[in-house]
């Protein structure tokens, strides 16, 4: 057998199947072209080397499993100093003006100053209006002697009264606020007297006359509020010598006085 090398291949002659190649007597062809296989042939040499180039880059791979945790390590050493403080730096920029606060709570209260030095004195004011001048006065007897001991002695026969300010029972009513002069003259007869000048049920004068017959006399000045009431007591049966008959007489009387009428 004949052996050719094509395209670097070794490939047998009579694997041609080429009849009229045959070399020696003329035959007959057989049916079919099958080949004989032949003893196998020496190794070739070794082809020339392939291309180098490098391939393109695989995909990333999954992430692996966390590790398992480590020991901790030794403490280290301090070998720190203390610095010394560093130059100040430069103001800053100004911020924008912040939004308007809450109001706080009321403080406490502070101590009381010293006080202030006296001021001018101002403008005399216009002058008020005039008062109306209010006048009050009565006169009157008691009619009867011995009148009941402990209640207001009523003087019945009425000298003056213009004002009506004393009434039947024989109580004076202060009109307004003001200074009042009560006077009495009174007759003292078969036994001693005893009378006070009585205002709101308290006595402010009290008068005692042991001598009989006499008389006896007493004015008393008080200032009244609108409203208050005056009159004259006796203190018991005892001590009543109030006396009246045709020759003698008590009397009991606000002379008139002028006061201001105080709102």
């Amino acid at each position: 057998n004949t052996w050719i090398l094509l395209k670097q291949e070794i490939i047998p002659v009579s694997a041609l199947c080429e009849c009229n190649f045959m070399m020696g007597e003329s035959g007959i062809c057989p049916a079919t072209c099958e080949s004989v296989p032949g003893a196998p042939g020496t190794q070739g040499p070794p082809g020339p080397a392939g291309a180098r180039d490098r391939g393109d880059m695989g995909l990333p791979g999954n992430p692996g499993n966390d590790g398992e945790k480590g020991d901790r390590g030794e403490q280290g050493v301090c070998k720190c100093t203390n610095g010394t403080n560093g130059a100040d730096g430069k103001p800053g920029q100004k911020g924008d003006k912040g939004d308007k606060g809450d109001i706080g709570s009321q403080g406490i209260q502070g101590t009381m100053g010293s006080k202030g030095n006296q001021g001018d004195m101002g403008l005399m004011g216009p002058p008020g209006p005039c008062s109306p001048a209010i006048q009050s006065a009565f006169s009157a007897c008691i009619n009867e002697s011995f009148p009941a001991h402990n209640f207001p002695i009523p003087f019945p026969h009425i000298l003056t009264n213009q004002q009506n300010h004393l009434n039947r029972n024989g109580i004076y009513i202060a009109p307004v606020n003001g200074t009042y002069v009560f006077s009495f003259h009174l007759s003292v007869a078969v036994k001693p007297l005893k009378v006070g000048l009585f205002r709101n049920f308290y006595p402010v004068a009290k008068i005692t006359e042991g001598t009989v017959p006499s008389t006896t006399s007493h004015t008393v000045v008080l200032h009244l509020y609108m409203g208050d009431q005056v009159w004259l007591q006796v203190k018991d049966p005892t001590t009543n010598g109030m006396y009246t008959d045709n020759e003698s007489t008590s009397t009991h009387n606000k002379h008139p006085i002028k006061f201001s009428v105080i709102l």
